[in-house]
Formats: structure tokens, sequence, C-alpha cells
């Protein structure tokens, strides 16, 4: 097998880890975060200047026409650094399953406005005591390309500054996709309190405008893409986040002394940094597997089931090693490990438990064990 990442992928990697990294730093962000939860416009601001947000989107929006891999090799970056920007709502959950569709005014304008910087998307994929994106119990009654939308989409990132908000409902049995506008006065928002300190909201729609953008099998295929790519970007997140949680614990355990040596010379102190190395490059080849399954246009495979199994379990474990290492420290908030550990467990309950894509992978090897043998 041949893990070479193209040139390009490489440079953009290059790109987002430089560029993020010179805005991450704990003092910065602990001023930030000062207020709570936040939206750091200079940060997206910087990705909008270069074109980085857009990398991914067609040449024919303004993009750099790159694949979906080029996402995943930025939201690695933002799992190293943490940095409070609606990448992964806006452009993997929203603008890239729209690229399909620009032959649709609505979507096309939308668009142009996220490479431009003047429109900013995120997307509502649950409701509160339900996570089945392709059952909602948001109500859309359609007519025509338009529709009036009730109901609540919950855990809506960045939902205060988004501009519109990609999500599903049903128009009677049929599902439907929408764009919906966030700024009329028929939306309201309930704020809620994400573990990772990610701006989120519940936002309720009573009777609201929306523009109808596929309905039925096309907008239970567009939600599968999104879905996929969303959850393969988290998993990608993961990775950044589980690799500097490992350098993080390497270099505290290399300066932290007891009995007169540093505790990364302790056999048990060495191992347990070794394990979480191993697990990281593990979760990185699953991710990275996923991310080319998304790029050729498979999104229900295993694969992406297990890269999520994994992105789970990696990130408790690195998460778990990283907090006993430091001792008390690392719970510190003056120190930079607790947003990783915060952020680890977002990542690993977003969009599906590891129990849940355990039991999707196993429904699907028995699905094809009992064809076999019928």
């Amino acid at each position: 097998m041949d893990f070479t990442i193209p040139e390009m992928h490489n440079d953009i990697k290059a790109l987002a880890s430089d560029m993020l990294a010179d805005f991450s730093s704990a003092e910065r962000l602990k001023g930030l975060e000062a207020n709570g939860a936040y939206f750091d416009k200079e940060v997206w601001g910087k990705m909008v200047e270069t074109s980085l947000h857009a990398a991914s989107l067609p040449e024919s929006l303004g993009g750099m026409g790159l694949d979906y891999l080029a996402t995943s090799m930025v939201s690695e970056a933002l799992g190293q650094t943490l940095v409070s920007v609606p990448y992964i709502p806006c452009i993997v959950s929203a603008a890239l399953p729209l690229a399909s569709l620009t032959d649709n005014a609505v979507v096309k304008s939308a668009l142009e406005g996220v490479v431009a910087g003047r429109v900013l998307l995120t997307a509502g994929f649950i409701e509160l005591g339900n996570e089945d994106t392709f059952d909602p119990s948001t109500v859309a009654v359609v007519t025509g390309s338009t529709a009036t939308i009730s109901g609540a989409k919950a855990c809506v990132p960045f939902a205060h500054d988004a501009d519109k908000v990609f999500m599903s409902a049903k128009a009677g049995d049929e599902l439907v996709a929408v764009l919906v506008d966030l700024k009329q006065s028929s939306v309201s928002f309930d704020e809620q309190y994400a573990t990772s300190n990610e701006p989120q909201a519940q936002v309720v729609f009573n009777h609201a405008t929306a523009d109808v953008i596929a309905k039925g099998d096309k907008a239970v295929a567009l939600f599968e893409q999104a879905i996929a790519m969303t959850t393969v970007a988290y998993c990608s997140m993961a990775v950044g986040a589980a690799a500097k949680m490992t350098k993080i614990s390497c270099e505290y355990t290399s300066q932290r002394e007891q009995f007169g040596v540093p505790i990364a010379t302790f056999q048990a102190v060495a191992h347990r940094l070794a394990n979480a190395y191993i697990d990281t490059d593990c979760l990185r080849i699953t991710a990275l597997k996923a991310a080319y399954d998304v790029n050729h246009g498979e999104y229900d495979s295993d694969v992406i089931s297990m890269a999520k199994v994994w992105c789970g379990d990696v990130l408790h474990r690195v998460s778990h090693t990283a907090q006993h290492v430091h001792g008390g420290a690392g719970i510190d908030k003056d120190y930079h490990l607790f947003r990783y550990c915060l952020w680890a467990k977002q990542l690993e309950l977003s969009l599906g438990s590891t129990r849940v894509h355990l039991a999707k992978v196993a429904d699907s090897i028995a699905a094809k064990y009992l064809a076999e043998v019928a």
C-alpha cells in the first residue's frame, strides 16, 4: 500500500499548520475564552484571505478545485491548534455537499459568497432527542422551490454568526434538504453549551421561509454525503488532536523530574506514551483510508464507521494517558492540555459514538453473511 500524500495536499497541510499555529498560543486562546464560546473572526479572515477555506471547492466558484483529501489536511491542522473557526460546519458539512448542485441559483450564490467570505453557512443534522438526520421531526410545507419550516435543530455550530443553515426536514413522508436564512424574524436561538466550548445553539423555526435544495432520494443522497464528509473530517481533526496531546505529554514528561531524573525515563511512563503514539498512527491510517473512500464517492462504507470507532477509542485512551502522566497539571486552565481533552470527548461522541458505529459495522457484516448463506 502507498500512503504517500500528493505534494499539493502536503503544501495545504503545511500552510494550514503554520498559519493556524500563529494564532493558537495558550495565552491568546485563554484571552478569547474569557467570555465563553467565541468565533475567532481574525483567523477565519486569514483563511479566507489565503483561500485556505476554499481549497476543496470548485474553481468555477472561486475555490482551488482540490479534492476532499485537502479538506482532511486542513481538519487535521485544526485538531492540532483548536482555533475556533467554522471550517467543518461551513465548508465540510454544507458547502462541499452543496457544490454538486450549482445549477441551483440559490446554492450557487451562497457558495460564491462562502468563497468570497461574505456568507457563512452552518449545518443542522440533529434534534433534541433525535439524532437521525433522515427522520427529522422538523416539518416543511413545500410550495414549489420554497418551503415553510417549523421545528428546531440542536447543537448547530456557529448558529449566531451564520447566514444560512443547511438542514433536513420532512414534507409528509418525504425528506427534503433546505437552506434557511437565519437572519429572518421567524428564527430564534437558544444558546447551548458544548463540551469543547464551541459556540452552538438550538435553532427554532416558527414558520420560517426556506429554499428547497433537494427532495426524496436526492435529499437522502445529499445528507449521506454531508454526514460522511463531516464524520471523516472529525476523524482527521482527531488525528491532529491526538498527535498534539501525545507531543505535549512527551515534552512535559521530559522536563518533569522525580527522584532526580525525568519521569519520561520511567518504563511505565515511556510505555504509556509509546502506546499513545502507536494509537495515533493507527487512527491516522484509518482516517486517511476513510478520506480516500469519500474522495471516490463512497459515503456509506464500513471503512468510515471503523475510522469513527478508532476516533472515539484513540481519543479516549490518548486523553486519559495525557492526563495520567501530567498528574494534576493537566486540568489547570492556565495550561493548554485541557482544551484537547475537552475536544477529544466532543469528537468521540459527535455523529455517533464508538458503540453506534460498531453496531453499524456489525449489522453490515451480518447482512453480507446472511446474503451469502441464503
